[in-house]
C-alpha cells in the first residue's frame, strides 16, 4: 500500500503528492533496533584518543637517582616515578575499544523505522532538482524559504552526483546533505525534516528497499 507525500519543484513550489511504498517507507515503529543502531553507530564514530604512559612505558634510565640514606632528600628509586615531572601516570586513561557490533538486518531495521517515522510525521518532503551550473546557497535557501522550513532542522539526501549542489547546501545553517546510499538512522533521526531529491528516491527503494 502506497503513502502520499508532498512534492515539491526546483523553485520550491508545491506540485500534486506522489505516491511511494516500500518497507523503508511503511514500517512500524521499532524502538529496540533503533536503540541498538544508534548505539552502534556512535561507538563506531567515537575517536578513542585519551592516552598517557604509565611507569612502564615512560622512556628513562631505571637507575635508582641517588643512594637511599644519608643525602637528606627524600628516597626515591626511578625517574619514572609519577611523583616526578616527566615520570608515568597514574591511572591515566589508555586507548579503548568501544565498538558494538548491530546485526545487518538490526540497522535495516533501524533504518527503515526512522524514514517510516519521518513519513508518517508528515516531515517527509521530495524536491526536484535540476544540475546547478556553479554553487549557489542562495537557490537552496530560496527554495527551502518557499517550502516553509528554512528555519527547521534538516537532513536532505541526494544521489551524489553533481558536486554544485553539495556546495550550495553545506554552507546552509541547519541543513545536512548526505549522499542517499550512505544514509542510517542516526542522522534521519538527528533533523527534524528529511527532504529527498526526486532522483534519489530510486536509490532508496534500490540500495535500501
Amino acid at each position: 500500500m502506497a503513502v502520499k507525500v508532498k512534492y515539491y519543484n526546483n523553485k520550491g513550489e508545491q506540485q500534486d503528492n506522489i505516491a511511494i511504498s516500500g518497507p523503508i517507507f511503511e514500517s512500524k515503529f521499532d524502538e529496540n533496533s533503533l536503540y541498538y543502531a544508534i548505539k552502534g553507530h556512535l561507538a563506531h564514530v567515537r575517536q578513542n584518543n585519551a592516552s598517557v604512559k604509565g611507569r612502564s612505558e615512560v622512556k628513562g634510565s631505571g637507575r635508582k637517582p641517588w643512594r637511599q640514606k644519608g643525602t637528606g632528600r627524600a628516597r626515591a628509586g626511578t625517574r619514572k616515578s609519577p611523583l616526578w615531572v616527566g615520570g608515568g601516570v597514574t591511572f591515566g586513561p589508555t586507548r579503548k575499544e568501544y565498538n558494538f557490533k548491530v546485526n545487518k538486518k538490526v540497522k535495516r531495521k533501524a533504518l527503515y523505522t526512522a524514514v517510516s517515522k519521518r513519513v508518517s510525521d508528515g516531515k517527509f518532503v521530495v524536491i526536484d532538482k535540476e544540475e546547478f551550473d556553479h554553487p549557489s546557497s542562495k537557490l537552496v535557501a530560496s527554495i527551502l524559504k518557499t517550502i516553509g522550513i528554512q528555519r527547521e532542522d534538516i537532513l536532505l539526501l541526494y544521489n551524489g552526483n553533481d558536486e554544485n549542489f553539495y556546495k550550495s547546501c553545506r554552507n546552509i545553517p541547519n541543513l545536512d546533505v548526505l549522499e542517499a546510499n550512505r544514509i542510517n538512522a542516526y542522522e534521519v533521526l538527528k533533523k527534524d525534516w528529511l527532504i529527498v531529491t526526486k532522483d534519489a528516491l530510486g536509490t532508496l527503494t534500490g540500495v535500501f528497499g
